[in-house]
């Protein structure tokens, strides 16, 4: 039987900050133009379930598909952290992004729970993230499961820690629309299965690291890789979340909201959204505990 859980979403029922009607003039280079839905804020009632027909995943969607104008919901693909086969730690995260009117299809199946590894027997695996993006986009399994809601244009990849690893790698593919990474980067040395900083170069879309301050792990290893990436991009540092409170702690909330302006900046065009990151008084900028830097990136 297929498990199907009904997800309130951690925030409640507001409007979020940073939401906004689409724009018309964005980033450089310039996202897709907006899509239906793209003004639409509330936070969705929201369902967990499997992937059908693509073992090992699992779907985070809106509970309330009828309710959707047809393709109008992109497709966010998920890697978890330690590259793990369980999405359970990022619940809430993935739960408030869905929410915002987003097909994610996280790694693992909906029952797995994570398996004790260590980092240097730790491989990344791009190739799940881009398998579910093409099932998502072209699958008949997925076009009937959604109901003919997803918008197969747009896609976005996203990852936590070595997840964001994969999240970079899988970047490179002409099948995503913008990457983002949180409390990420790729080490100096080729890591997790030989998965190096040369990689950068062949990003395509425009892309965004967040970290969370110097206590996280990866806080340096998010800078270096900012000052080495080639397209439009942000940095962002929560200072006090740490490696994991953006995903599975106390600020995972405003971790989905920080996911979520940035998709609907980029793959649908929502100005109000990209100023949480663009120019010197940016949304972000000018909340207590944030630092953003930003390149190439416009309204």
């Amino acid at each position: 039987m297929t498990a199907r859980i009904l997800l309130a979403a951690t925030a409640g029922a507001v409007v979020l900050a940073g939401s906004g009607t689409a724009a018309s003039s964005a980033p450089n280079p310039p996202p897709k133009t907006p899509s239906a839905g793209a003004s639409t804020r509330a936070v969705l009632p929201t369902v967990r379930e499997a992937a059908e027909g693509l073992p090992g995943h699992t779907v985070y969607r809106p509970a309330d598909l009828k309710a959707l104008p047809k393709d109008s919901l992109p497709v966010i693909v998920y890697g978890n952290g330690a590259c793990a086969t369980s999405n359970l730690e990022g619940i809430t995260f993935l739960t408030g992004l869905a929410s915002q009117g987003y097909i994610v299809v996280a790694n693992g199946g909906v029952d797995e729970f994570a398996v004790p590894n260590t980092p240097e027997n730790t491989i990344a695996h791009p190739e799940a993230l881009l398998a579910a993006a093409h099932w998502a986009t072209g699958s008949k399994q997925s076009r009937k499961q959604f109901d003919g809601r997803v918008d197969t244009m747009r896609v976005g990849v996203l990852g936590h820690s070595c997840g964001g690893v994969e999240a970079l790698a899988a970047g490179t593919d002409p099948v995503i629309d913008a990457v983002a990474g949180f409390n990420t980067g790729y080490f100096a040395e080729p890591a997790f299965g030989g998965y190096g900083r040369d990689r950068l170069a062949d990003l395509h879309t425009p892309t965004l690291l967040v970290n969370g301050g110097p206590d996280d792990v990866a806080h340096q290893n998010s800078i270096d890789n900012y000052a080495l990436l080639d397209v439009p991009a942000a940095l962002v540092s929560d200072t006090a979340a740490g490696h994991t409170g953006l995903i599975a702690g106390l600020e995972a909330t405003k971790g989905w909201q920080v996911a979520a302006d940035w998709f609907d900046y980029v793959l649908r065009g929502d100005r109000a959204a990209g100023a949480r990151f663009v120019g010197p008084d940016c949304g972000l900028c000018t909340e207590d505990g944030w630092k953003v830097e930003s390149k190439g990136l416009s309204l």
